[in-house]
């Protein structure tokens, strides 16, 4: 089976890491997977990605900063050109082409390749991110955003043959929206790699011996950075030497820099930009919470790799891994105030024989349930069904 995995940019994000990791193990099952994007940049990644097979235009196209409705609209526009153009040259070389997120499944309905077409969402068509602001400002943005949406319907109902997600919520989302079923199949975390211990994690990094708390993300609107910002100023009353971390880099670290500067945090919040994946494992190991206060989110892995590191996630109640994590007790919800945060941030540090307890339950339930291989397994499943009806 030659399946090809369309997908907008490969770089560190989640994402991204389980469309790389579905090729990886997709080969390793026999299946000639490959994958086609506008840009590459694995630089933050693991060196054995370099291996898989990229399908990129003659001149990759680089990720889009969305700082106007014109920028919205020309970046997207670009990209399903570049898109459709890369498809109508390699299609014929696949059996079957996997579409993730905006605008890779509107490219390839736009390219008529004639393959059967899974549609692997994330999320379905809304503001998110730097387009949330946007979407704010901007009343005719919102009215292109509905001209899409209705396009939008068209194309998934006409052009996908099947629908697989990450989550359960974001089934009910698709459900909602195009009213058709998904399969909801959730991605994996290398647990082996997160696992695999740190001597002395904390100190090498050289940010005291006070409580640390983790957040790790892209500098968006929608990862709620500042929340923890101002639970941090919260805990500061009582735990003088607790510090954040903010991992990941992005539009709003100037607003996030200018909230600790007026919060008076500026040698609380350390912003440590974009980091490889072994530098992350240090500061999974090193932190005492990690904190994961998104909005519109429909799953997140980062929850699950802080488990698998030995660490408690404190998850907002409106992400897509929130039923995963209060189902099976492996971890705190909160809801999205800061007062809400800090008072959950408190009650884990407070409570160390429940944390202990409950990450054991995470760790097995993560080794069971959240393996790169049972992810690979079921998705192959869903390709050969696919190509068989």
């Amino acid at each position: 089976m030659r399946v090809l995995i369309v997908t907008p940019h490969i770089f560190e994000g989640g994402a991204e890491k389980a469309v790389l990791n579905l090729v990886y193990r997709l080969n390793s099952l026999g299946c000639n997977a490959s994958i086609a994007t506008l840009s590459v940049d694995l630089s933050k990644l693991p060196s054995h990605y370099a291996k898989l097979n990229f399908v990129l235009p003659e001149k990759p196209l680089e990720q889009p900063l969305l700082n106007d409705v014109k920028a919205v609209i020309a970046s997207s526009l670009r990209e399903i050109s570049s898109f459709v153009s890369l498809l109508r040259k390699s299609s014929s070389r696949f059996d079957l082409i996997c579409a993730c997120n905006f605008p890779a499944y509107w490219a390839t309905y736009l390219a008529r390749t004639g393959k059967p077409v899974i549609w692997f969402s994330s999320e379905v068509l809304a503001p998110y991110s730097q387009t949330k602001d946007l979407y704010e400002k901007s009343s005719f943005f919102r009215l292109a955003l509905r001209l899409a949406i209705a396009i939008d319907k068209l194309i998934v109902n006409r052009g996908v043959n099947s629908i697989v997600t990450c989550s359960e919520l974001n089934s009910c989302l698709i459900k909602e929206r195009y009213g058709r079923d998904s399969l909801a199949i959730h991605t994996g975390v290398d647990y082996d790699f997160f696992n695999a211990e740190v001597p002395d994690a904390q100190a090498h990094l050289g940010l005291g011996d006070g409580p640390l708390l983790l957040q790790v993300g892209a500098l968006v609107r929608r990862k709620n950075q500042i929340l923890s910002i101002r639970a941090l100023k919260t805990l500061k009353r009582d735990l003088s030497s607790i510090k954040l971390v903010l991992v990941g880099d992005g539009p709003w670290k100037p607003i996030l820099q200018e909230e600790t500067e007026k919060l008076g945090l500026t040698e609380a919040v350390v912003f440590i930009g974009r980091i490889s994946e072994d530098e992350l494992r240090s500061l999974y190991q090193a932190c005492d919470v990690n904190l994961f206060p998104v909005v519109d989110q429909t799953w997140g892995l980062v929850p699950f790799e802080a488990l698998a590191a030995g660490k408690i996630s404190i998850v907002s109640k409106d992400a897509g891994a929130a039923g995963v994590i209060e189902t099976k007790k492996i971890g705190f919800l909160s809801e999205p105030t800061a007062e809400d945060l800090a008072k959950a941030v408190s009650f884990a540090l407070e409570n160390p024989k429940l944390v202990k307890d409950m990450v054991e339950g995470g760790q097995q339930y993560v080794k069971q349930n959240l393996t790169w291989d049972k992810y690979a397994r079921d998705m192959y499943a869903v390709f050969k069904n696919v190509l068989h009806s």
